[in-house]
């Protein structure tokens, strides 16, 4: 207990720790925030994408569970927004994990959590494409930055997503049953990270930022995935400086402040109505 203790303390002080360093680099112009109100209808976009993207979420979980028990969409939408907002404040995701705990399975957290390692590396192996292809499509050179060449890099992007494959693999072939829906899940992660990226783009867009979508995916899918490294709370901070890294080293003109702040509201947003039966659930528990 004490363990888990000092390395959540921990992980938050990092996240702190990253912010106050963008911090000290950006000027935190609120005034900014008023170009927002000439975009309300991308705006408002970016909020309703939310709806599909938890659909495909909420429908990605009653497959996945679905020859263990058969649950209502209702349930499986609750599952998945209290999952969400454990995912805040704990790092890699883990807090998918909890769905076990809303879904009444019959089954050891053991064999959930096999279960639940395979979504997570199909959901990362299609992050993954999206960042490397887009990297390939795009024309960043960040050699200069990291000190390699970009055959160099995508080499080292194709042994991962090899790698990822053969995990993917390993653990399927633990769990047959995952077999006939590796396809499924392959699909609902290519629509899911698709709105996603969408949601990225237009918010680039509102900004006037000058990169285009393949800059946008790599960038922004780069920092989704160092922010998956569990060393800060929910990649708070780590997803933030990533983005302020790339944008202040590649000569990006953008207004960082806006970026950081319309990039979290992405996150935040879910919050508000996952919040609702996080609260319901607790009283219940009670």
């Amino acid at each position: 207990m004490l363990f888990k203790n000092l390395k959540y303390i921990i992980s938050i002080l990092i996240s702190i720790y990253l912010f106050q360093k963008i911090g000290q680099q950006i000027y935190l112009n609120f005034s900014g925030l008023k170009i927002l109100k000439n975009y309300l209808g991308q705006l408002t976009i970016i909020v309703l994408l939310f709806f599909p993207i938890f659909y495909l979420l909420t429908l990605k979980l009653i497959l996945l569970i679905n020859n263990i028990k058969s649950i209502k969409f209702f349930a499986s939408l609750k599952a998945t927004l209290i999952a969400y907002n454990y995912n805040l404040f704990l790092p890699a995701k883990s807090g998918d994990f909890f769905r076990h705990k809303y879904l009444d399975l019959k089954i050891s957290f053991k064999n959930f959590f096999k279960i639940n390692i395979v979504e997570k590396l199909i959901s990362f192996f299609v992050l993954f494409c999206f960042v490397f292809f887009s990297y390939l499509l795009s024309n960043l050179d960040i050699s200069e930055i990291v000190d390699l060449s970009k055959l160099y890099i995508s080499f080292i992007f194709f042994l991962i997503l090899i790698g990822n494959l053969y995990f993917i693999k390993k653990f399927i072939n633990k769990e047959n049953y995952l077999k006939s829906k590796f396809l499924n899940l392959l699909g609902f992660d290519i629509l899911i990270w698709s709105l996603q990226f969408f949601q990225l783009f237009l918010i680039i867009n509102i900004l006037g930022i000058k990169i285009n979508i393949f800059e946008t995916i790599f960038i922004f899918g780069i920092s989704i995935i160092v922010g998956l490294i569990p060393i800060s709370i929910g990649g708070f901070g780590v997803r933030d400086y990533v983005i302020f890294f790339f944008f202040t080293n590649m000569n990006i003109e953008a207004n960082m402040f806006l970026v950081l702040i319309l990039f979290n509201i992405r996150y935040l947003l879910p919050v508000l109505i996952g919040l609702i039966f996080s609260i319901k659930s607790f009283q219940n528990e009670k």
